[in-house]
């Protein structure tokens, strides 16, 4: 179970969030910084989908209200109502492909107000900050030390 490691160091968790039936619920820790805290809670999460830096979807089957889903520079209410878990599924399962969203928002130029329609890059798989390796699922930061060796083994050299 999920929560078996957290039991084994508690000390370094703040579970005031669970469920009081939960085992491991606890006020010890509430609110004392450098504690890690379950975001879901006592609901252990489903599945995480992590796209690139501050883009992901967290889902929780038990308890839907405590999923989460993130796209940076995308509007919190159309990320809220358009976009869903099975997106960000299909943007990871095919990586070439990329999704685009439409949204109105008002901007000032020259002090006067204009409401405009956006178009922009909602939702891609390709990470910017990470070299990907050769089995697609490990990465090495960009100017990591290693990252020649493994461009010199997939050339042959």
């Amino acid at each position: 179970m999920i929560y078996a490691d957290m039991g084994e160091e508690l000390e370094h968790f703040d579970t005031s969030n669970f469920e009081p039936t939960h085992p491991l619920y606890s006020n010890k820790n509430h609110r004392v910084l450098a504690k890690m805290k379950s975001e879901t809670g006592s609901s252990a999460p489903e599945e995480f989908v992590w796209l690139k830096a501050q883009m992901y979807s967290l889902h929780v089957l038990v308890n839907p209200k405590k999923s989460q889903k993130k796209a940076k520079g995308i509007p919190k209410h159309y990320v809220h109502k358009r976009l869903r878990h099975e997106n960000y599924l299909k943007i990871l399962r095919n990586v070439n492909t990329i999704s685009t969203c439409k949204f109105r928002a008002f901007r000032s130029i020259n002090h006067v107000l204009n409401t405009v329609q956006i178009s922009k890059l909602c939702l891609a798989a390709f990470d910017d900050k990470r070299y990907i390796l050769d089995d697609g699922v490990h990465t090495l930061a960009y100017g990591h030390h290693s990252i020649g060796k493994h461009r010199a083994s997939a050339a042959g050299i």
